[in-house]
């Protein structure tokens, strides 16, 4: 090894280059996010050891200060277990509800009907108020009404000028500001909504990684928020029939997805709810998105500590399809068993990994697309990595492009993401296949590679003699410049000429 190299290792400290004894286990692919409140603020620790790698902040619920001492916990435990945690901070967005009721609910059985109105107000006898401004122009007869977040639904059957005649198809109660939705109607939702914009300036000064966006139907909605929250990488919940239809423009302009089953599940038919998830899935890695699969994935473990067999097989199927991220909301936000709650998901993914199925699941392949030389190499490195049976695929990134591009194409090896930016790592924590660190950037390939080969032995992560895919850049330093790929035996010098 030549002498810069020498000189460079004198420099730095010892336990840099402290050796494991065996290799670190096979890594767990898939990764968790986890709700942060009451029941596992404190537990932060035990979050990110027994698998935590996204920390979601809900604003729907809590105060500002409250999510400012959470993002503080955060990132000091994330600091003391060396393990970067991103932050998703999810935005409440609209939501449609009903007005008010003399008595504070209405009772509705199958057959009755009903005037449906726009507004909040308290509503006469058989009458139901909508907060939806244009209910009246795109509710049309045989359309959906959906009220009590599902529990009851009605058909509109005519229009009048001031009301929506409707049709009681599934009776139930119906009590003041309940949750209203209308899947065959593309009504108007005020997106991003006030309360939207005060929060996204909370996220811009706690410096969030992602911002949930709920209840997206239009890409123009999105470039709006972006232009609110730079910086910030966009998750695009589908909870939406609008989203489902508009699914091509959408994915065109987020950076994720999240399959947010909550609302969506109310909007479909149920039993069309596991098939449109796949498709999604699907959609999203084709289109080089990351993708979040969401709500009531062990919603038993908020009370119990171990989960049902059904959640379990749901975990499993939402691996096997192809998600990226698998989410836990009221399980670790306010239930009994946070610590658990995530190991359990964890063991349920890396088993569910270890299968002849996760070999078929959703991959990006070879495009029309010609000329961008990072797609290239990305696409190189994986086919190489896949024939020549390495471990690990590492990947030299300044903005984390070409880490997103590698984990779309699904290789059978980890990636490690190595870039001098802490916010580069943070964000690519959420993509299936990656793990990120922190590096320092070197003022050459070669001694970019000599650091990263004693970082990846300092933290057991390769032995001399494993063979690697290195990828990155010339010139140094330079984002969109991927353009290197090169194969390499640890332990062997790292110079090309």
């Amino acid at each position: 090894m030549g002498t810069a190299t020498r000189s460079r290792r004198r420099r730095l400290p010892a336990r840099f280059f402290a050796q494991s004894a065996a290799h670190s286990p096979k890594p767990r692919y898939t990764k968790i996010v986890a709700t942060i409140g009451p029941a596992s603020e404190d537990l932060l620790g035990e979050l990110i050891d027994a698998g935590l790698a996204v920390a979601r902040l809900n604003f729907s619920h809590g105060t500002a200060d409250e999510h400012r001492r959470r993002m503080a916990k955060i990132r000091a435990a994330s600091a003391d277990r060396m393990t970067p945690i991103a932050v998703l901070a999810d935005l409440p967005g609209p939501k449609m509800r009903t007005g008010m009721f003399p008595t504070g609910s209405i009772d509705l059985a199958p057959g009755d009907i009903v005037q449906l109105k726009p507004g909040q107000e308290v509503a006469e006898p058989g009458e139901v108020y909508i907060g939806v401004d244009d209910l009246l122009e795109n509710v049309h007869p045989g359309h959906r009404v959906s009220l009590a977040d599902g529990q009851v639904l009605l058909v509109a059957l005519s229009k009048n000028s001031d009301s929506i005649t409707a049709e009681v198809v599934r009776g139930g109660p119906v009590g003041n500001r309940k949750g209203v939705h209308l899947p065959d109607s593309d009504v108007n939702y005020d997106l991003p909504t006030d309360e939207d914009r005060e929060l996204i300036q909370l996220a811009r000064e706690l410096d969030v990684d992602m911002l949930g966006v709920s209840f997206v139907g239009h890409a123009s909605e999105l470039e709006e928020i972006r232009g609110l929250a730079p910086g910030i990488q966009l998750v695009s919940k589908i909870e939406r029939q609008t989203a489902l239809r508009n699914l091509d423009e959408i994915l065109d302009a987020t950076d994720g997805v999240m399959v947010a089953r909550g609302d969506l599940g109310v909007e479909l038919d149920l039993e069309r709810l596991p098939l449109v998830q796949k498709e999604i899935l699907e959609r999203s890695v084709r289109a080089g998105v990351y993708s979040i699969t969401a709500t009531e994935m062990l919603e038993s473990m908020i009370e119990a500590g171990r989960p049902t067999r059904a959640e379990v097989t749901d975990v499993a199927n939402a691996v096997l399809d192809g998600t990226d991220a698998v989410m836990l909301s009221a399980e670790t936000a306010v239930g009994k068993h946070p610590v658990a709650a995530v190991s359990t998901m964890a063991r349920i993914a890396q088993v569910a990994e270890g299968s002849k199925i996760y070999q078929r699941r959703p991959k990006l392949t070879a495009g029309p697309e010609r000329g961008f030389f990072s797609r290239a190499t990305a696409m190189a490195a994986v086919h190489v990595a896949n024939e020549v049976g390495v471990d690990r695929i590492v990947c030299f990134s300044e903005t984390g492009n070409t880490v997103r591009l590698l984990s779309r194409f699904r290789p059978s090896a980890e990636i490690v993401a190595l870039s001098p930016r802490p916010d580069t790592v943070r964000k690519v924590s959420v993509l299936a296949h990656v793990r990120g660190l922190l590096f320092r950037r070197e003022a050459s390939l070669e001694l970019m590679i000599d650091t990263a080969v004693d970082l990846l032995q300092s933290r057991g992560i390769v032995s001399t003699g494993d063979r690697v895919v290195f990828v990155a850049g010339v010139p140094v330093g330079f984002a969109r410049s991927t353009n290197v790929l090169k194969l390499h035996r640890i332990g062997e010098d790292a110079r090309f000429g």
